[in-house]
Order: structure tokens, then C-alpha cells, then sequence
């Protein structure tokens, strides 16, 4: 039998899903406050960031900033003549009509820039991870209890329908105690040499300074401009950029907080070319501690940029083992496989979380697979759904600043172990490096 109960850390009714969306169609017109935003960091995840925002109802694109000039001229193409557009995020975050901003830039950014938005008093949307070094987590936090605004991660899987129902069977011990949960990473290789450039990449066109910021000093380089996350001065390498996916999402089904144990090992293995000082092959291993009586647990996480076979993208498909079955998530569809025969009203009596994810498909004796519905907008949406939802109805944020640091601390401790050749034990409690227990 289902067995409910567990008590694990609470979570917004929206994203649960107890707030539908057919019930959010129907919301007073007159309730909705529009949300003007700004961009910071039109690089393709800036843009695919705004697009999002922008299908979210009531919400205004005012201002875009980013270092590189040709950008610029893109964002008023692309989303109007009306558009502040400056180089100097400071300009941004000056302006009374930008009420939240997006920030997009390369890792060594994130920290410093949301820091002085929250000063400033706007809402902020930052791409994971959140810190570029672990280090720069307690003043991150306390940026945000003292300024009161939202902050919320760009760790958008963690918001979907899958992550959701996922987190709903977890807690109900269907699979019993959980052990083990594997993602993977894997790519095709590319040509070795230089990465292709834009031709009107110079000093004129892109503010080099800026970009370097408190970085190490460099002469100007566009390989490094980007493809930022090649190099670890201004990236966190495949765990920052990756593995903070799953663990995000890992952290919402769980309750996790974090690991007690974290050893990484890899490689610069096929790019060898200079042109990246940051592993193109890694495997992470993260011990988690039993809570919320849920098992203690190990998460894998692997990534090989030299893999064009595997074809495996674990932000959208990785794996939650138990005693007792095992649950496989995406964004849009969860399979559930169990060592026993599967009783389908047992799964039927769940509270509903809407758009056909909670209708089980049984495909044989022992296995479920939950389908989201064909116009179901994926986690991105929900992402920013919940975020600017929590602003307008000063309602608590699930991926809230703790969420955020607590998920990019075992991201960054990856990398560090991998650099240092070392365990690293780690209080995810205080959020700090400990010694062996």
C-alpha cells in the first residue's frame, strides 16, 4: 500500500500543482500586476531565458545589458525599438521601471551582480549556479534577508510536471528507501581548434575589461568571451554548468540539503587543443545522508563531451533507485518500475497535480509511466510561472536563495575535488567544508 505522511520540507501549492493551471486562466485580470524585467546577459541562455519570461502573462521586457555590441542591436530586433540597452549593468539596475532582472552572465557574474540588484531593490532571476566559488554563498543569503526582494535559480527542471510527480511518489515510499540515483551527461565531439568567432568580435565591439572583471587579467581573447564555460576563471566546468541540474532537482523530490561526501575524477581527455582548462570527462559521487526518513542515498553523476552515442541529458532523464522499484524522470514523463505487481488505484488516489501527469499508463504488470499532456509548456515556463507568482502574490518561493546555494555548493565541491584529487566533506547544514566523520 501507498503509504503518505513523510514530512518533508513545504512547497508552494502552484508548484505542486494544487493550483491548476485551467484555475490560473480563470484569475481576476485585474489581479495581475505587471512585472517589467531586464536582461543581463543575452548570450543563448539569456535569450531562451526572456523568451520564457515573456510567455508568462503580464510580464514587460524594458532594458537589456550585455558586453558585446552586435547583441545589443539583436535585442531591439528581436524584441523591440522600445528597449534601454546599455553595456553597463549598473544603468540597469538604476532604472525605477525595472521591477526583476534576469542575470544571465558567465558564472563569475552571477554573484556579484545579484548582489547589488537585491541592493538596489529588484527581483532577481540568476542562471545556476548562483556562486562561482563557495565562498561567496553567506553573502549571497544575506543579501536577500536583508533586501527582502526575490531571488529565485535558474535550475528550471526542477519545477516540472515530472519533478513534481516524481517528488509525490517518493514521499509516498512506494519504492521504499531510496539508495541510489544516476544521471548522464553525454555529447558528440567537435572539430579540435579554434571555435568559430563572430567576425566583428574586437576590443571595440565587446567591453573586455568588464567581462574579466575580478577575474585573472588576460589579453583579449573572444575564445574565452564565448566560451566562457570552458574556462574556470569565469566557469565552474561540467558540474556547475550540469550536475546542478540534477541535484536541484534532486534536492526538490528528496528534501536533500545537500551531501555529507563528495570525490570527483576526469579529465581534459579529446580537447586538447588549449582551448579549454576544464575537464571534457567527469564522474561525481555525492553521499547524501538518510532524512526525512527517506534512506541515505549516492548520486552519480557522469558527463563525457566525447559521447555521441549515449545520447543521455540527465537534467531531463535520470534515475531514482529503492528498495523497492525504481523511478525514471523527465520533464514531461515519469516511468515507474517496481519489483512487485502495481496496483493502479493505489496511484489513481494521489492528489492531483493536473495536466494529464497524474493519469498511470500501465505498459505491464510491474510498470507505470505517467505522461504529461501534449500542450503541457515544460519546466522553463513553470520555472518562471512560480517566480513571478511568488512576487505578485508575496507568496514563499520553493527554489528560494538557501535552495539555490545549497544546490550549486555540491556542483562547485565536485570541481574542487576534481582539482584538488581529493574527498571533500562537506556540513550542508552550515554550509561549509568539514573533516571526516
Amino acid at each position: 500500500m501507498v503509504a503518505g505522511g513523510l514530512l518533508l520540507p513545504p512547497v508552494s501549492r502552484i508548484l505542486l500543482g494544487q493550483e491548476s493551471k485551467r484555475n490560473m486562466s480563470a484569475l481576476n485580470q485585474s489581479a495581475i500586476q505587471e512585472i517589467r524585467i531586464a536582461l543581463i546577459g543575452k548570450g543563448g541562455m539569456g535569450t531562451a531565458d526572456t523568451q520564457t519570461a515573456l510567455s508568462v502573462e503580464g510580464v514587460k521586457l524594458v532594458a537589456v545589458c550585455d558586453l558585446y555590441d552586435t547583441r545589443l542591436e539583436q535585442a531591439r530586433k528581436q524584441w523591440g525599438e522600445h528597449l534601454f540597452i546599455t553595456k553597463d549593468y549598473h544603468e540597469i539596475l538604476k532604472r525605477e521601471d525595472v521591477d526583476a532582472v534576469i542575470i544571465a552572465t558567465p558564472d563569475h557574474w552571477h554573484q556579484p551582480i545579484s548582489i547589488e540588484a537585491m541592493k538596489a531593490g529588484k527581483h532577481v532571476y540568476c542562471e545556476k549556479p548562483v556562486i562561482h566559488k563557495i565562498k561567496e554563498g553567506k553573502a549571497l543569503i544575506d543579501a536577500q534577508q536583508t533586501s527582502g526582494v526575490y531571488f529565485q535559480p535558474g535550475s528550471q527542471g526542477m519545477a516540472s510536471l515530472g519533478n513534481r510527480k516524481a517528488r509525490q511518489l517518493v514521499q509516498t515510499g512506494i519504492i521504499g528507501k531510496i539508495n541510489f540515483i544516476d544521471g548522464q551527461f553525454t555529447g558528440a565531439p567537435g572539430e579540435l581548434g579554434r571555435y568559430p568567432i563572430p567576425e566583428d568580435a574586437s576590443e571595440e565591439t565587446i567591453w573586455w575589461k568588464r567581462f574579466l572583471g575580478k577575474a585573472p587579467w588576460h589579453t583579449f581573447d573572444p575564445q574565452r568571451f564565448f566560451y566562457w564555460r570552458n574556462w574556470k576563471d569565469y566557469g565552474t566546468g561540467i558540474a556547475g554548468d550540469l550536475y546542478v541540474h540534477v541535484l536541484a532537482s534532486l534536492h526538490f523530490i528528496t528534501g536533500a540539503i545537500g551531501p555529507e561526501k563528495v570525490y570527483t575524477t576526469g579529465g581534459i581527455r579529446y580537447y586538447t587543443d588549449g582551448y579549454r582548462d576544464t575537464p571534457d570527462v567527469m564522474l561525481g559521487y555525492f553521499d547524501y545522508p538518510d532524512r526525512n526518513n527517506l534512506g541515505a542515498f549516492t548520486v552519480q553523476l557522469g558527463a563525457n563531451y566525447v559521447d555521441g552515442i549515449s545520447r543521455k541529458w540527465g537534467s531531463m532523464d535520470f534515475r531514482i533507485v529503492g528498495s523497492k522499484g525504481t523511478i525514471d524522470i523527465g520533464w514531461d514523463k515519469v516511468t515507474l518500475k517496481m519489483l512487485r505487481s502495481i496496483d493502479v488505484r493505489e496511484l489513481e488516489a494521489l492528489e492531483k497535480i493536473g495536466q494529464g501527469i497524474d493519469t498511470p499508463v500501465q505498459t505491464s504488470e510491474n510498470e507505470i509511466t505517467f505522461q504529461a499532456d501534449n500542450n503541457y509548456r515544460g519546466g522553463h515556463y513553470d520555472h518562471f510561472y512560480n517566480f513571478f507568482s511568488g512576487i505578485r502574490n508575496k507568496s514563499p518561493l520553493t527554489a528560494d536563495v538557501m535552495f539555490a546555494v545549497r544546490s550549486a555548493a555540491p556542483a562547485l565541491l565536485s570541481y574542487m575535488s576534481y582539482e584538488r584529487g581529493e574527498v571533500i566533506y562537506w556540513d550542508p547544514e552550515n554550509l561549509k567544508e568539514t573533516k571526516k566523520k
